[in-house]
């Protein structure tokens, strides 16, 4: 016996990608993923009306491309790009970038006990003042919202966070430290992660986009390294350290 055809499960579909639009606008991508993860296994399942499929293939299409162009998911994620109306392919990049978020989780050490400085912001850019942990409310506060950054849910952790500069701050040293540990033991893709998660918080700082930079130089991906230098330029044209890594750069662009 064929399944019934049921337009309401169309419906849920749809409601399911709204969701995944909501949680992007808001920041948080992890949940954004889990979502839109659901919509393309039920769109899978679903028998539908000729009708029904193009419109959720064409709200599928569209929030991919308002994902892959979001400035949160970017910062996670990096640049990557969907194919149109490839709803199986789509699910297992997904899947992928779920569980390779999961397993990073699992692997990370406590966000804000277990973060060592290794060294001073100011050598690498991305400076923050240090000050000392005056009450167990901010520890928590700060320990919560370095939870929801490594988690993706990054306006979860800015709402968290609100107007207190100082918790932002001290945040903002611990996940900038802890990238510079990340390229200083050559695990690049890692440092770059912490640096665009540093950006979630001070999306002007210069300093975090030379250390984006540092990180390409290292991996050779001297393209990469100059587009990195060039947005910390557009933030301060000013910057002297960036304009002269700028220039080591195209030096090495030449051959």
């Amino acid at each position: 016996m064929s399944q019934a055809i049921r337009r309401e499960d169309s419906a849920i579909i749809l409601k399911k990608i709204d969701e995944c639009r909501l949680n992007l606008k808001k920041e948080n991508v992890y949940s954004c993923l889990l979502f839109f993860k659901a919509a393309l296994q039920m769109t899978l399942k679903t028998k539908m009306l000729p009708g029904d499929e193009r419109e959720i293939m064409k709200a599928i299409n569209a929030f991919q491309r308002d994902l892959s162009s979001s400035p949160a998911f970017v910062a996670f994620y990096g640049p990557v790009s969907f194919h149109d109306d490839a709803v199986k392919t789509s699910l297992d990049f997904i899947e992928q970038l779920i569980q390779i978020h999961e397993e990073d989780l699992r692997q990370k050490v406590d966000p804000l006990e277990n973060r060592s400085v290794g060294e001073a912001p100011g050598e690498d850019g991305a400076g923050a003042p240090e000050s000392p942990d005056k009450d167990r409310p901010r520890e928590e506060r700060i320990k919560q919202a370095g939870m929801l950054l490594d988690r993706g849910e990054y306006g979860m952790a800015k709402q968290l966070l609100g107007d207190d500069e100082e918790s932002t701050a001290m945040l903002l040293q611990i996940v900038n430290n802890l990238g510079i540990q990340y390229r200083k033991a050559g695990k690049y893709d890692q440092a770059v992660a912490e640096f665009r998660k540093a950006l979630v918080l001070y999306p002007d700082d210069e300093g975090l986009y030379y250390n984006i930079a540092r990180v390409w130089i290292e991996k050779r991906d001297w393209a990469a390294a100059e587009a990195a230098i060039q947005q910390g330029l557009a933030v301060n044209p000013d910057f002297q350290e960036g304009k002269t890594l700028l220039n080591y750069i195209r030096s090495h662009l030449r051959y």
